[in-house]
Protein backbone atom coordinates (compact mmCIF):
# COMPACT_ATOMS: atom_id res chain seq x y z
CA UNK A 1 0.00 0.00 0.00
CA UNK A 2 1.05 3.38 -0.56
CA UNK A 3 0.69 6.77 0.97
CA UNK A 4 1.58 9.91 0.67
CA UNK A 5 3.82 12.41 2.46
CA UNK A 6 0.75 14.23 4.67
CA UNK A 7 -0.57 10.62 5.06
CA UNK A 8 2.68 9.16 6.17
CA UNK A 9 3.28 12.93 8.72
CA UNK A 10 0.02 12.13 10.36
CA UNK A 11 0.66 8.93 11.02
CA UNK A 12 3.80 9.45 12.43
CA UNK A 13 2.62 12.22 14.91
CA UNK A 14 -0.48 10.01 16.44
CA UNK A 15 2.65 7.60 16.73
CA UNK A 16 2.58 4.82 14.19
CA UNK A 17 5.23 3.84 12.93
CA UNK A 18 5.86 2.76 9.10
CA UNK A 19 8.48 1.03 6.98
CA UNK A 20 9.79 3.16 4.29
CA UNK A 21 12.07 2.59 1.62
CA UNK A 22 14.69 5.14 2.20
CA UNK A 23 16.63 7.28 -1.08
CA UNK A 24 20.52 8.11 -0.85
CA UNK A 25 19.62 11.46 -2.44
CA UNK A 26 17.30 12.77 -0.18
CA UNK A 27 18.59 16.02 1.29
CA UNK A 28 16.82 16.49 4.47
CA UNK A 29 17.59 13.05 5.57
CA UNK A 30 21.30 13.67 5.19
CA UNK A 31 21.21 16.79 7.09
CA UNK A 32 18.54 14.79 9.55
CA UNK A 33 20.97 12.21 10.12
CA UNK A 34 24.76 13.22 9.31
CA UNK A 35 24.64 16.94 10.52
CA UNK A 36 22.34 17.54 13.83
CA UNK A 37 24.21 20.91 14.65
CA UNK A 38 23.69 24.16 13.18
CA UNK A 39 26.44 25.94 11.39
CA UNK A 40 27.08 29.35 13.43
CA UNK A 41 27.31 32.48 12.04
CA UNK A 42 29.53 34.57 14.78
CA UNK A 43 28.61 38.09 13.74
CA UNK A 44 25.03 37.07 14.36
CA UNK A 45 25.65 35.76 17.37
CA UNK A 46 27.88 38.19 18.85
CA UNK A 47 25.00 40.58 18.21
CA UNK A 48 23.04 38.85 20.53
CA UNK A 49 22.32 40.40 24.17
CA UNK A 50 21.90 36.62 25.68
CA UNK A 51 24.95 35.43 24.01
CA UNK A 52 27.12 38.48 25.54
CA UNK A 53 25.88 37.87 28.81
CA UNK A 54 26.77 33.99 28.69
CA UNK A 55 30.36 35.25 27.58
CA UNK A 56 30.48 38.05 30.44
CA UNK A 57 28.97 35.61 32.62
CA UNK A 58 32.29 33.45 32.22
CA UNK A 59 34.36 36.13 31.95
CA UNK A 60 34.97 35.82 28.19
CA UNK A 61 35.00 38.17 25.37
CA UNK A 62 33.90 37.86 21.49
CA UNK A 63 37.76 37.86 20.67
CA UNK A 64 38.99 35.18 22.78
CA UNK A 65 36.62 32.76 21.01
CA UNK A 66 36.96 30.84 18.18
CA UNK A 67 34.41 29.51 15.69
CA UNK A 68 35.09 26.17 14.26
CA UNK A 69 32.04 24.82 11.49
CA UNK A 70 29.28 24.08 13.87
CA UNK A 71 30.49 24.41 17.01
CA UNK A 72 32.08 27.81 19.07
CA UNK A 73 35.48 27.21 20.80
CA UNK A 74 35.30 28.82 24.29
CA UNK A 75 38.59 26.86 26.13
CA UNK A 76 36.93 25.16 28.66
CA UNK A 77 34.33 23.97 26.16
CA UNK A 78 32.48 23.91 23.32
CA UNK A 79 29.39 24.55 22.27
CA UNK A 80 26.56 23.71 19.23
CA UNK A 81 23.59 24.40 18.74
CA UNK A 82 21.13 21.54 17.47
CA UNK A 83 18.42 21.97 14.90
CA UNK A 84 16.34 19.43 16.06
CA UNK A 85 13.53 21.59 17.73
CA UNK A 86 12.38 18.20 19.28
CA UNK A 87 15.51 18.48 21.59
CA UNK A 88 14.68 21.37 24.05
CA UNK A 89 16.88 20.63 26.50
CA UNK A 90 20.79 21.49 27.42
CA UNK A 91 23.41 19.24 27.97
CA UNK A 92 26.99 19.09 29.04
CA UNK A 93 28.79 15.73 28.09
CA UNK A 94 32.18 15.62 27.57
CA UNK A 95 33.11 19.41 27.53
CA UNK A 96 30.36 19.77 24.91
CA UNK A 97 27.92 21.93 25.52
CA UNK A 98 24.63 21.50 23.42
CA UNK A 99 21.66 24.12 23.41
CA UNK A 100 18.65 24.67 21.04
CA UNK A 101 19.52 28.35 19.15
CA UNK A 102 20.22 31.28 21.35
CA UNK A 103 16.70 32.76 19.78
CA UNK A 104 15.17 29.84 21.10
CA UNK A 105 16.72 29.94 24.93
CA UNK A 106 16.13 33.74 24.56
CA UNK A 107 12.29 33.43 24.03
CA UNK A 108 12.01 30.44 27.03
CA UNK A 109 12.40 31.28 30.74
CA UNK A 110 12.85 27.53 31.20
CA UNK A 111 15.64 27.21 29.35
CA UNK A 112 17.69 30.15 30.55
CA UNK A 113 17.16 28.84 33.17
CA UNK A 114 18.60 25.45 32.85
CA UNK A 115 21.23 26.76 30.73
CA UNK A 116 22.31 28.87 33.78
CA UNK A 117 22.10 26.10 36.27
CA UNK A 118 24.44 24.46 34.39
CA UNK A 119 26.59 26.66 33.11
CA UNK A 120 26.91 27.60 37.17
CA UNK A 121 27.24 23.74 38.14
CA UNK A 122 29.91 22.66 36.00
CA UNK A 123 31.56 25.43 34.38
CA UNK A 124 31.69 28.58 37.09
Amino acid sequence: MSINQRQFEQLTEMGISLWQHRTENSDSEKVATHKPYIDIDLNALAKQQLFNDILLSLGLSIGEISQQGDHINLGLFSWSFTVLSSSNNIQLLDQQLTTPTIDAIAKSPALKKQLWQLLSKKIL
